[in-house]
């Protein structure tokens, strides 16, 4: 029965690949939900001014349109914060990208010499079986001459 003597080496790096993969995944899940926050700041920023000349016609007054230009102000700002913060992911998203790479690699090398160890077994085990069967064609042939 064919054992594979670094098994256990190998069950832990599979787990760890598997943590590795979580992480990465949770790592893209952010970014992706600052990238949507910047999305919906720009696409806010630009339907503002269709707001702003609606204002403009319906108000005399200059206060709705300091209110429009404190509002654009602070989705600038917001998305200034985003962007820091996405550029911030994207460093964070690419680290563990890199431990991912580096899991699957120690994995597929352990997967490797596994595959390589079974071969060897496969190979031992046809060799003795053919020398069983030489064995047993030779008494055959003594006992039936």
């Amino acid at each position: 029965m064919f054992r594979f003597s670094l098994q256990n080496v190998l069950e832990v790096r599979e787990r760890f690949e598997k943590i590795k993969y979580k992480e990465y995944s949770a790592e893209l899940l952010v970014q992706q939900g600052l990238r949507q926050q910047t999305e919906s700041r720009q696409e806010a920023l630009r339907s503002s001014g269709q707001h702003l000349e609606r204002v403009k016609q319906d108000s005399p007054s200059t206060l709705p349109m300091q209110w429009h230009n404190q509002y654009r102000q602070r989705l600038k700002e917001e998305m200034e914060v985003l962007a820091a913060q996405l550029r911030d992911q994207n460093e964070a998203v690419e680290e563990k990208r890199k431990e991912l790479v580096e899991a699957r690699r120690s994995h597929r090398a352990l997967e490797i010499l596994r595959d390589k160890e079974l071969k060897r077994y496969r190979k031992t085990q046809e060799r003795l079986e053919r020398a069983v069967m030489d064995e047993i064609a030779a008494i055959y042939h003594l006992y039936h001459q």
